[in-house]
């Protein structure tokens, strides 16, 4: 019986912390990160103030990291596609379309994506929260780079793999905010032919 109990109380404290979220994406659309408070949240959620902080003890700042963190679980898909390549050519041609379907992913995310950039500039705690998924991405990256050096096909056995990963994911993740904020013309599939070209002639022999 104790055990039925728990298991109500948990799938409706999931129920409300999903109402929430709900919500307080609504609201952050509407009013932008600053603009956003937890009252708003609250009441269009139809909780009460001290519900969303039973949930949310960081308040709106943990609000939106949730949600940032469930939007780039679609980035990370991508990411995490497994790594089949076995010469330079195949490679290319997985990498290119591996940068060109996460850039696909920025432009379809514009909007919440320019959101969560204003709001680095306001919450310490949001920022952080991406450096973190920026970490979840270049360890991925450097798996791969891994495995590339197992199969003898690295230009250099040598090759620290979290440095390579980063020099695969910073200049994507570059050209994702500039993709974002409007800031540049080019194609996202010219953008994504560079990035692999350049990231493969350094990696393989």
């Amino acid at each position: 019986m104790k055990e039925e109990k728990k298991n109500g109380y948990v799938i409706r404290a999931e129920r409300t912390r999903k109402k929430i979220l709900d919500a307080a994406r609504e609201v952050f659309k509407e009013n932008g990160f600053r603009n956003t408070t937890i009252t708003l949240i609250a009441e269009t959620a139809e909780v009460g103030y001290g519900t969303v902080y039973s949930h949310f003890n960081n308040g709106k700042d943990e609000v939106l990291m949730n949600i940032m963190e469930d939007i780039m679980d679609d980035f990370y898909q991508v990411a995490s596609v497994a790594y089949t390549p076995t010469t330079k050519e195949d490679a290319l041609k997985f990498t290119e379309k591996n940068i060109s379907d996460f850039l696909e992913l920025a432009i379809a995310h514009k909007e919440w994506l320019a959101l969560f950039y204003k709001a680095f500039g306001h919450s310490e705690m949001v920022l952080t929260r991406w450096e973190e998924i920026t970490e979840r991405f270049i360890e991925r990256i450097s798996k791969n780079v891994d495995l590339v050096k197992e199969r003898g096909l690295s230009r250099n056995s040598d090759y620290n793999s979290r440095i390579v990963a980063g020099s695969l994911y910073y200049p994507g993740e570059k050209f994702l905010w500039k993709i974002v904020l409007g800031n540049t013309t080019q194609d996202h599939t010219e953008i994504a032919r560079n990035i692999a070209e350049i990231y493969n002639f350094g990696l393989y022999k």
